[in-house]
């Protein structure tokens, strides 16, 4: 019986420590995964002041958008002796940012019901209730979206880079090789469009760009690219069904 994804070439442009699980998914829905990560993570392992370490028990909230997030501050933490207050709640998005705070022994006491930057802060906004400020643990390239609407409805709150997102010029190469040959592009943040753009030497229109996301989908289109599908819920599995779905509709229109 042949496998939903029908040994379709799908580019993955995800950082490397990602890139190989979403790669054994693609392998075994019957996909032919082409790695070439597009972006690099890079845990800060030292802050330039650490004060803010120091006085966590000041805020109401720790609010952590990504995986990468988690593992960065926590392992800041560790690295420093400090201990997260046990009356700082903490925020998070996503279910992969969720697993990786498990793995540290926390649970989180917000997940936002959708994963949309602007629905996300309206309802974390709507959860709110403490006077203190929010902690917002960020990278480099995080999103405005929710320090602006914080400031917009007068919550006070501070943010903490801790990791950095940079493009991996290593890849070009291999990229522009590849590009000819695939026929899925995945996008699993903005980041990783915006590398993408800069790393092509063109933008295919023969292929097919699936989104993880609302935000990740608004970048692609911003920046010209074609024919881009966004897969519900936001994760990785979801968006290998897309493609499968995608898939098989095709072959069925061909037949």
């Amino acid at each position: 019986m042949e496998k939903p994804l029908r040994g379709e070439r799908i580019l993955i442009t995800r950082e490397e420590t990602k890139a190989a699980e979403m790669a054994k998914k693609v392998i075994k829905l019957g996909g032919s995964p082409v790695i070439t990560p597009m972006i690099e993570i890079k845990f800060l392992k030292n802050l330039g002041d650490i004060s803010i370490l120091k006085r966590l028990s000041s805020f109401s909230w720790v609010f952590i958008t990504s995986a990468n997030g988690v593992e960065a501050f926590f392992q800041l933490l560790r690295k420093q002796n400090i201990k997260l207050p046990e009356e700082v709640k903490i925020g998070i998005v996503g279910k992969k940012t969720e697993e990786a705070l498990h793995t540290y022994g926390y649970e989180a006491s917000f997940i936002p019901a959708t994963f949309d930057a602007l629905a996300m802060a309206e309802e974390f906004i709507a959860f709110y209730t403490s006077v203190k400020p929010v902690l917002l643990i960020r990278g480099n390239l995080s999103r405005p979206t929710l320090p602006e609407k914080l400031e917009e409805e007068q919550i006070a709150y501070e943010t903490l880079e801790v990791y950095e997102t940079t493009y991996c010029m290593e890849s070009k190469r291999k990229l522009n090789q590849e590009l000819p040959t695939v026929s899925y592009i995945t996008f699993t943040s903005p980041s990783t469009v915006e590398a993408f753009v800069q790393l092509a030497e063109y933008i295919p229109n023969t292929a097919t760009y699936i989104c993880i996301g609302r935000t990740t989908e608004e970048k692609a289109k911003q920046l010209g690219v074609p024919d881009v599908y966004t897969s519900t819920p936001y994760t990785t599995d979801a968006m290998l069904d897309l493609i499968a779905k995608i898939v098989n509709e095709r072959k069925i229109n061909h037949e």
